[in-house]
């Protein structure tokens, strides 16, 4: 079938597919490296078939529809190379990434799309970077090849190597953070540097509707990930890894923060796994692999008067390995105010947890500015139930309460941890009350006090 020269672009269908070929390579080779690979040889050869076949209008609208195709794509991807980005181990790649985030940002192109920045296979050096909203685009997806790092220089002349700010919609997926820590341990190590004051190496805050998905972290100078004053963030698939003897290296800090979900995670630090500060409520973490590192803890708490509390958080289904602490919940020895209430730990395995189980409202490590070496955050509502494995050391099972605001509501059930060669490990309970069901086994008591069950743990009042 032939077409009418009034279409204005073939004559024949020979001449057609030979000028459709032309110009639509010519439109390839013009076209951004980072949607270059969303157009091929056969979808363009299948295209001058079926024009071959199409009147006049047919193609025009063919040809309409393939051409808001590649503007729409066009629009929706920024490459960082395209902008100056070098995988070359040594150029500093800030501006480039910084640049390409603000035009995805800023992209205000198709109502209700997302904007693609993609960060492609090598590495890159990065100084620091400040991705700051809010955008105006429906949302930013950082697409980190999977065979690509990010690194961060040795040297620390900042608190944030990455932080995301007002950045609501904002999607990480895969790659590797490189945090470098390594000379900054070492200055810690000998009292050079001050602890407290190296960067994290990616911080979140105040945004809404985040996801981190199949990235690694790798060793930060301090905290690999903090989440602050943020709601619905889903960390899913996340691999965090640090040298057990590197300090202040926790996984992930969240505070002031709602409906968080960590999923699916394995962490590895010198720190805790998973740490819950102060306003952090509706929390779940599920699936998680732990260890080396000091524990999931809810706390430091009560630093500070009038802090808020904790509520509503679910740990299921997690499995600890020669960590120093299992599940800790701990508060400073000072009379100011605040709360932990219903916080349940369900299915947790422990594979030599030197503190499987601990509950502290003395904490004071240095033994000073305790004033009364008492807590008045009150805990409340805590459950345990199917924790079962092993413990590094004979106590196995510790809540030290305030005896000013003793814990109340603790709930034991199917408790089944025992010391090396098979021994029963102990309990340790002070100023604690609550009650135990099903299975309690392996788990011997040198206390005295109310009886909890079938045992007898200091300070518990027996509800069953």
């Amino acid at each position: 079938m032939g077409i009418d020269n009034h279409c204005g672009l073939w004559l024949l269908p020979r001449r057609m597919q030979s000028v459709w070929n032309g110009a639509a390579h010519h439109s390839l080779h013009h076209m951004p490296r980072s949607i270059r690979h969303n157009f091929s040889d056969s979808f363009l050869v299948s295209f001058t078939e079926i024009a071959s076949d199409r009147s006049c209008d047919e193609l025009s609208l063919l040809l309409v529809v393939l051409m808001a195709l590649v503007a729409l794509t066009t629009a929706a991807e920024y490459n960082v190379v395209d902008y100056g980005a070098r995988p070359d181990d040594g150029t500093d790649s800030a501006g480039a990434i910084l640049a390409a985030w603000g035009t995805a940002c800023n992209d205000t192109g198709r109502s209700g799309s997302r904007r693609v920045l993609r960060v492609p296979a090598g590495r890159f050096l990065l100084s620091q970077a400040y991705f700051k909203g809010p955008c105006r685009s429906a949302g930013v997806d950082v697409a980190i090849d999977n065979n690509n790092t990010v690194f961060a220089p040795s040297a620390v002349d900042n608190r944030t190597w990455i932080m995301f700010h007002h950045a609501d919609g904002l999607a990480i997926r895969g790659g590797t953070l490189d945090g470098q820590g390594q000379e900054y341990w070492a200055c810690k190590k000998a009292g050079r540097c001050t602890a407290g004051q190296g960067p994290r190496t990616l911080d979140i805050s105040q945004s809404k509707g985040v996801s981190v998905k199949q990235l690694t972290l790798l060793d930060s100078k301090e905290f690999h990930m903090t989440i602050f004053d943020c709601s619905g963030v889903t960390v899913q698939g996340v691999r965090i890894i640090a040298p057990a003897d590197s300090p202040n290296t926790d996984g992930i800090h969240a505070s002031h923060s709602r409906h968080v979900r960590i999923l699916n995670t394995t962490i590895g630090t010198g720190d805790d796994y998973i740490s819950l500060g102060p306003g952090t409520c509706d929390m779940l973490i599920r699936d998680i692999k732990c260890g080396p590192g000091h524990g999931i803890s809810i706390g430091s708490l009560g630093w500070q008067d009038g802090e808020e509390g904790v509520r509503n958080v679910t740990v299921d289904r997690a499995v600890l390995k020669g960590t120093t602490n299992g599940l800790r919940i701990k508060m400073w020895a000072m009379p100011n105010s605040g709360s932990v209430t219903n916080v349940s730990f369900s299915r947790v395995t422990m594979n030599r947890v030197a503190n499987p189980m601990v509950v502290d409202q003395n904490y004071c490590p240095r033994k000073v500015d305790c004033p009364g070496n008492s807590s008045g955050v009150q805990i409340s509502d805590l459950s345990y139930t199917d924790i079962k494995g092993s413990s590094a050391t004979p106590v196995a099972v510790k809540f030290n309460c305030s005896g000013t605001n003793p814990c109340s509501g603790i709930k034991l059930r199917n408790i089944r941890l025992k010391y090396r060669h098979q021994r029963p490990a102990q309990a340790k309970c002070q100023n604690a009350g609550g009650s135990t069901s099903g299975e309690v086994t392996n788990l011997g008591v040198k206390s005295d006090g109310y009886n909890l069950g079938a045992y007898k743990l200091t300070g518990v009042r027996n509800s069953v």
